[in-house]
């Protein structure tokens, strides 16, 4: 008798309040809460709750581990990790709303897979033919109008042809008639890609002439289907005719909807710059932090290709970046995570497994956020 009164003098919050907290609540409990009732249930699997959830979920590091083909995602803020069992010899990943594009090597067959590692979901995709797969360039977005109708981008890099598209509601490759400018060459596109707002982005260049390179941003939109340059170059000089010889450059997001670029000059400078919003008329660059100083660490990993990982740290306004650093002692890379803002630097060796030279041709870490996105089954 004593428990039901109580249960009636008990206060039950409006739903709407109720879904505003778990707008906040990480991925890991919703999925445990799931099975609470069935308003829960419905709410869990309502699609507008799903990308705002989403929208307001903050960034996180996710890193291959090849040594036991396992996934950890790395929590910034807790320090927690957790760990997925992923799909056998997985090469690269390309990160849209929380799935993840991986590009897996299984007999010397390269075959493509998006993976939700919340949901434990896996969706294969057969390709419509095979080719060299160090000449094959992936993109993964979608379209302006439905969010959710993702699309797989994937061209020939080597002769910048054969340009594809794969819509995961229909289920079906088909050509596309777009090609990139044959004066324009991306850079590192295998390791340096970035999906945001539906669209593909990449750092490339141009030959101006005999002793000129322009740097710029191509990217490729999905709703139109064809590739476009953002309209700016990067905002600082370069010292030489050729990409490959520059400054260490790597491109992320900003906001969702904006470009961010981390320029560091050897070891005397590190800057930030951050665009407008890239559907703006115009796109123009403005510098977010720089900081300087006579022995700064090294963030990129040279001759590996272990470009440092990045994103901008809205409650601090810090950069955070996930680098791999040679360990000469072990032949090995260490796993470094640095706080970077306005003129200091906070180096803290990360809890996590780094790697061995073999797989120091591959970028191991990506910028994640975990949603419950589900793909047509």
């Amino acid at each position: 008798m004593a428990s039901s009164k109580l249960s009636k003098r008990s206060p039950v919050l409006p739903f709407e309040l109720v879904e505003e907290i778990l707008y906040r609540i990480p991925h890991g409990s919703l999925v445990r809460f799931k099975s609470i009732c069935k308003q829960w249930y419905s709410l869990f699997n309502d699609k507008s709750f799903i990308y705002k959830h989403l929208d307001l979920s903050r960034e996180q590091f996710i890193q291959l581990a090849h040594h036991n083909e396992s996934v950890n995602l790395f929590n910034i803020e807790t320090q927690a990790r957790s760990r997925f069992q992923g799909t056998p010899e997985i090469r690269r990943m390309i990160h849209c709303d929380g799935l993840l594009l991986c590009q897996c090597i299984e007999g010397g067959t390269s075959k493509l897979v998006i993976w939700n590692p919340v949901l434990r979901r896996f969706y294969w995709i057969e390709p419509s033919r095979q080719f060299e797969r160090y000449s094959i360039v992936y993109g993964f977005g979608y379209n302006s109008v439905s969010r959710e109708n993702y699309k797989i981008m994937r061209f020939n890099v080597m002769k910048n042809s054969g340009l594809e598209i794969y819509e995961c509601k229909s289920k079906l490759w088909r050509s596309v008639d777009a090609a990139l400018d044959s004066c324009v060459k991306l850079w590192f596109p295998h390791y340096q890609s970035l999906s945001m707002n539906g669209n593909m982005y990449w750092i490339a260049h141009r030959k101006k002439g005999n002793l000129e390179t322009e740097i710029f941003v191509q990217s490729l939109d999905f709703t139109a289907e064809t590739f476009k340059d953002i309209g700016c170059g990067v905002p600082f000089e370069t010292e030489c005719t050729s990409l490959c010889c520059a400054s260490t450059l790597v491109l992320s997001s900003f906001g969702g909807d904006r470009l961010s670029l981390l320029h560091q000059h050897k070891r005397v400078n590190i800057e930030l710059w951050t665009t407008n919003k890239v559907t703006d008329e115009v796109v123009c660059w403005s510098k977010y932090l720089n900081v300087t100083g006579p022995d700064l660490p090294i963030l990129h990993s040279a001759p590996y290709y272990n470009f440092p990982t990045y994103f901008i740290d809205h409650k601090t306004s810090t950069i955070i970046a996930w680098c791999g650093e040679f360990n000469a002692t072990k032949n090995y890379i260490d796993v470094v995570i640095y706080e970077i803002s306005d003129g200091k630097i906070k180096k803290q060796v990360a809890e996590v497994a780094g790697h061995s030279l073999g797989y120091g041709c591959h970028n191991l870490c990506y910028v994640y956020v975990p949603s419950l996105v589900r793909l047509p089954e």
